[in-house]
């Protein structure tokens, strides 16, 4: 996932929260963002909204792969400003072998990990440096906003349903991709009920 494709994710959300309507052309402080890319408007928004920054002050390097550390203090500033998701601390968070407490994102790291939004890996790491999946971006943004797929109205309407050929049940984030696919209604509780 590129660092231009996260932003549209989450200012999509921010915006649509907040009734806003974002600009498709938008001239950014960002010397690599042209005011005619799909994704100007995007980062214009959530960098006005505190939400991104650049890898400079002119620069936003939006087709970089953005990495695990990068979307990751993305995804709690977005919550800063967003407000409203699953906020309570889950109180699982166990440092990470491999982030030091001067690593620039080891605070949102820890922030994230506090709210049961991110887990490292079975070996203690987090691999803050490493490209991040799609499957881990839904997983996280799914976790942030306190979502998760409703498996047995997945069971009874599986044909329905948006499915991919290359995500069999068993694999780790089938219910998080079913949850972020699938438009539905929901009734949030201790468990997500969906209904259409």
């Amino acid at each position: 996932m590129t660092r231009s494709e996260a932003a549209a994710i989450f200012a999509r959300l921010l915006a649509d929260k907040n009734g806003d309507n974002i600009s498709p052309v938008a001239k950014t402080k960002f010397s690599d963002v042209p005011a005619y890319a799909w994704y100007s408007g995007y980062v214009k928004y959530l960098n006005n909204n505190g939400v991104t920054y650049g890898h400079s002050k002119t620069i936003f390097a939006p087709d970089e792969q953005i990495t695990r550390a990068e979307f990751t203090t993305m995804a709690v500033r977005f919550f800063d400003v967003y407000g409203d998701g699953d906020a309570e601390i889950m109180e699982q968070f166990k440092s990470f072998d491999d982030v030091s407490d001067g690593y620039w994102a080891a605070e949102y790291i820890k922030a994230a990990a506090k709210h049961g939004w991110i887990t490292g890996y079975g070996d203690g790491s987090f691999r803050a440096d490493r490209q991040i999946t799609r499957a881990e971006v839904v997983t996280i943004v799914n976790r942030l906003l306190g979502r998760e797929a409703d498996l047995d109205y997945v069971s009874d309407n599986l044909r329905k349903l948006n499915t991919f050929p290359d995500v069999s049940r068993r694999y780790w984030a089938y219910s998080d991709i079913l949850e972020a696919a699938n438009t539905h209604n929901a009734i949030l509780g201790t468990e997500e009920s969906w209904y259409k």
